[in-house]
């Protein structure tokens, strides 16, 4: 089977969707008023240029694209920034949209990045990841993806769409700093480090589904490990809630730090210094908790 296929992400930057988040119940007004207030845009921008970012950056495949994806109603000094972060990186690109429902405003920016490939008439496939603006991939996701993902269109397993998940990853609490980092396995598919491969008319995309159910209506391929391969930060401003999941087993200071920087590229004391309080390493004994 001779194919063509294609690796593109799309990371949503505060756009106002009309649905999809919990805040989107808010009228328009509210909304911009609660997505572009000038603090939460700056930490949004500390965490996507620290850490997303430059774990993006650091893969050892670069063969991809990622989409960012902001509302035409983000202000211009912001819209610049972001313009000059599409400058600093090759692999990135910004597109403003009108305020539309999340699904159509992710399939269109999922076509954007196509269209830098040739579009459908160049290419067979696309396998579409997710990624936050306040999270990080490891530096082999792409490399790992492709892999797993060219196997599956080879076999032919991909006529229907097929999703490819990781999982396991490290839990980052930046306001707890005596027990910042955690090691937990996902038993079901998360938005993050997961990817769906279709066909390059892009009949549906990695958003349409509730990620812990992708599962029930998408063959799924999940890989264990051994490496992790997300880090997913906690910071009290993440629109799902998020926790530390239970019975996620408590990982040493000094080897979350570590992981920073082998497994995600980060430069460790920047990320670090993001944290309100500094983690109190000295605590460090070794993992605590359950086996995952």
């Amino acid at each position: 089977m001779t194919f063509r296929n294609r690796i593109i992400g799309v990371l949503r930057f505060s756009y106002p969707a009309k649905e999809g988040f919990a805040v989107s119940q808010l009228s328009e007004a509210a909304l911009e008023a609660h997505l572009y207030d000038d603090a939460r845009l700056e930490q949004r921008f500390d965490y996507l240029e620290a850490i997303t970012l430059p774990s993006l950056a650091a893969q050892t495949d670069a063969d991809f694209r990622c989409v960012i994806l902001a509302g035409t109603t983000l202000p211009m000094r912001h819209r610049k920034r972001l313009r000059a972060l599409e400058e600093a990186y090759p692999f990135l690109k910004c597109c403003f949209m009108e305020r539309m429902g999340a699904l159509a405003a992710a399939k269109r920016s999922f076509r954007r990045g196509l269209e830098h490939y040739g579009g459908e008439t160049e290419n067979t496939h696309v396998t579409g990841f997710r990624i936050d603006d306040d999270d990080a991939v490891s530096t082999d996701y792409i490399a790992r993806t492709r892999d797993i993902a060219d196997r599956v269109i080879g076999a032919g397993l991909a006529r229907d769409p097929y999703t490819i998940a990781f999982s396991r990853g490290v839990y980052w609490n930046l306001y707890d700093p005596a027990q910042p980092f955690h090691e937990f396995r996902e038993p079901q598919p998360l938005g993050l480090a997961c990817a769906m491969i279709t066909t390059a008319d892009m009949p549906t995309c990695i958003y349409r589904y509730n990620h812990r159910r992708l599962g029930c209506y998408v063959p799924t391929y999940m890989e264990p490990g051994p490496a992790h391969m997300f880090l997913r930060t906690l910071h009290g401003h993440n629109d799902s809630g998020r926790s530390i999941p239970p019975h996620a087993v408590e990982m040493a200071t000094r080897k979350g730090r570590k992981l920073l920087h082998d497994r995600f590229g980060l430069d460790a004391d920047r990320v670090m210094a993001l944290m309100p309080e500094p983690p109190e390493e000295g605590r460090d004994s070794g993992p605590k908790g359950p086996l995952t």
